[in-house]
């Protein structure tokens, strides 16, 4: 082990000495940090978005192999909605249609409505 430690020395040396190794060291550092947020937001994101496992798992894929220009595509091809949102559309939409159904009358309440006092119409 301290053969090791001592064989590697004048390389550790060397890195701590030059400054343009630590910039890109820096640098190197943020970019793995932006590919990781990167890809976790497009893993959650595509999570929330659609039950798909081959959609998910393309889009997964995209921005792995490709980390800038990968999550510009998948922002490009990734549904418009999350999942919740379609759901709720959906039950808006069948509630305002069940309102709207509730305010017209019926043909036969209009019937009644319109029929003189002296005539009595059955109810369904």
């Amino acid at each position: 082990m301290s053969t090791l430690v001592s064989s590697l020395s004048p390389l550790t040396e060397y890195f701590m000495d030059n400054p343009g190794l630590h910039f890109a060291q820096g640098g190197l550092i943020l970019f793995a940090a932006l590919v990781l947020f990167l890809l976790f937001f497009a893993l959650r994101d595509i999570l929330l978005r659609t039950h798909s496992f081959w959609y998910q798992f393309c889009c997964i894929v995209i921005v792995t192999l490709l980390p800038v220009v990968g999550f510009l595509i998948y922002l490009l091809i990734r549904p418009t909605r999350t999942i919740k949102e379609r759901e709720l559309e959906a039950m808006l939409l069948t509630l305002t249609s069940a309102k709207a159904t509730e305010q017209m009358p019926a043909k036969e309440e209009i019937l009644v409505v319109a029929a003189p006092s002296s005539v009595t119409v059955p109810t369904i």
